[in-house]
């Protein structure tokens, strides 16, 4: 997914993937530290401007040049503007809650284009009010305005502004109201923000309550996220038994997320019991049901394309622990299987960074003295920890990939046909790429040879007539397979390259096929391969850089 002149049109795709993800994730972390290069953007622009607009005599033109510039499309120079007329506006022995007031007046105006302004002020203004504790109930008016704009960039504060409330019973309410609100974006920003403010409301058993209802709510996206949250809440609900039994009931719903997301709460909850263990056995019964539960949610999800990030994590957990395993082996196929299902790893430097974090857990479950129980405990409560912090990140992943698999079903044709075969066309030029790539990164590896073997094979790949050439097509597939699975070792280390050619083997889908024919390639640089003069395995060098020894 990068920008140069070759990308073919698949990968123009992805690419646009990865920056609307960019776009999602700012909805969670826009009031985070900006890098040194928008810290030097900034304080350049701040300069320049305050040198231009150091001569505005009222603080009332200095609102009015805020809400001009905050619509330039240029995102350098709102940035620093804003930044530079909040700083002049404090000179004139203005307040920030001023300006946060004057934007509420704005919303309400008759003009489009005022009120367009003031939303996109709305996020620039907030992290520094000086009163925050009424924010919260303004952002909720606002998801009344007649406005989409303004309601859509009102919800998104929800999350932030809920913990600055002072009354968190009455925002809780107001926020439950609206997840049945008309406006989507309302409904998301509303979840969204009830899933991270639970833990701080009093009544923990009427929250526990509600989150249930909202598994089974008629938004999709709110039965997701809901469902998805009551892992966590689990330790903090005072009713255990009857939270354990309440997740035993959704394990069983018909709809296949609420139920993938049920049995991957039921493993959190398993893991609970873990750290309250007072011997090492019940300790070893907790971590083994929560594997259970995790392998249990893995498998749920087979019919979709939702990359599994706990199982594997906490089965190498328990294999280090009780199973006598590598904790540097385990770590590595962990590491390995993740970053092979997410695409974009390399492309999110957060991502990466919290896949350093998870490997790093593992190799000090490998240090750990058999026996010591508060030390297993301790560990066991930083990986939860870790998984929690990184929550947000996982749940956009999860999110993009159902988002995906629904535009795929929009794809096929009224008719039933699978696909149409402009759209087979431009992922067999991405295919085409994709093995390019993959055999100038495989230059001076072990797996040199089949990559590059690989990529004169679909270099022929093509498509003129759909229906005179889709068995030659499926034909040529086939053999790529078959000689795949010949060529590379079927050993451990390799167990996810051979899973997504079953993968690919099963897809009934003529486009999903050979789009994850596209992801395949990029793996095969990666596979672990044996040495023709000793026999043993060849190291594989391809992670080297992800893993931390």
């Amino acid at each position: 997914m990068t920008g140069k002149r070759e990308m073919r049109s698949e990968d123009k795709i992805e690419c646009e993937q990865v920056k609307e993800k960019g776009r999602r994730i700012s909805a969670f972390s826009f009031l985070g530290p900006a890098d040194d290069r928008d810290e030097y953007l900034r304080k350049d622009s701040e300069e320049s401007l305050a040198r231009s607009y150091s001569g505005l005599p009222e603080k009332e033109k200095i609102i009015e040049e805020l809400l001009r510039l905050s619509s330039d499309p240029d995102p350098q120079i709102r940035r620093g503007a804003i930044d530079s007329l909040l700083t002049i506006y404090l000179r004139k022995s203005g307040k920030e809650q001023d300006i946060w007031n004057e934007l509420l007046k704005m919303s309400g105006d008759t003009d489009t284009g005022v009120r367009k302004g003031a939303a996109s002020m709305l996020s620039c203004v907030f992290p520094v009010v000086e009163e925050k504790s009424t924010v919260f109930s303004d952002l909720v008016k606002l998801t009344e305005s007649q406005d989409a704009q303004l309601r859509k960039k009102a919800a998104e504060l929800f999350t932030v502004a809920f913990a600055y409330s002072d009354d968190k019973q009455k925002a809780w309410d107001d926020l439950l109201r609206l997840t049945s609100a008309e406006d989507r974006e309302v409904r998301k920003g509303a979840v969204l923000a009830l899933l991270s403010g639970y833990s701080e409301v009093p009544d923990k058993r009427k929250v526990w309550s509600e989150l249930i209802r909202l598994s089974t709510h008629g938004d999709n996206f709110v039965q997701r996220a809901a469902t998805r949250t009551l892992g966590h809440a689990f330790f903090y609900v005072p009713d255990k038994t009857q939270a354990w039994k309440d997740l035993q009931v959704l394990s069983g719903n018909p709809y296949i997320y609420v139920r993938m997301y049920a049995l991957r709460s039921l493993g959190k909850a398993s893991l609970w019991k873990a750290l309250k263990a007072e011997n090492e056995a019940t300790y070893l019964f907790g971590l083994k049901e929560a594997v259970k539960y995790f392998k249990e949610s893995a498998e749920a999800s087979t019919s979709t394309v939702i990359p599994e990030l706990y199982y594997p994590f906490y089965e190498a957990f328990l294999q280090i622990l009780f199973g006598e395993r590598s904790s540097r082996l385990e770590s590595e196929r962990y590491i390995s299987e993740v970053t092979h299902e997410i695409r974009y790893l390399e492309e999110d430097q957060r991502l990466l960074k919290t896949m350093e974090e998870l490997s790093e857990l593992l190799l000090a479950a490998g240090n750990l003295t058999a026996g010591d129980l508060p030390s297993r405990k301790k560990l066991l409560e930083t990986c939860i920890e870790a998984f929690d912090r990184a929550s947000g990140i996982f749940d956009i992943i999860e999110e993009d990939a159902i988002f995906e698999q629904k535009n795929l079903r929009k794809e096929c044709s009224i008719t039933g046909k699978v696909v149409t075969e402009h759209k087979l066309k431009e992922v067999l030029s991405g295919i085409r790429y994709k093995a390019r790539t993959a055999c100038f990164k495989a230059k001076g590896k072990p797996t040199e040879k089949i990559t590059c073997a690989v990529n004169q094979r679909v270099k022929t790949w093509s498509l003129q007539d759909f229906e005179k050439d889709r068995k030659e097509l499926d034909r040529q597939l086939e053999s790529l397979l078959s000689t795949l699975r010949t060529q590379i070792p079927f050993i451990p280390e390799n167990t996810y390259i051979f899973k997504k050619l079953e993968d690919i083997s099963q897809e009934q889908r003529l486009l999903e096929r050979y789009r994850q024919v596209s992801r395949l390639l990029s793996l095969i640089p990666g596979a672990r391969m044996y040495s023709r003069t000793s026999g043993k395995k060849i190291q594989r060098i391809s992670y080297e850089k992800r893993v931390l020894y």
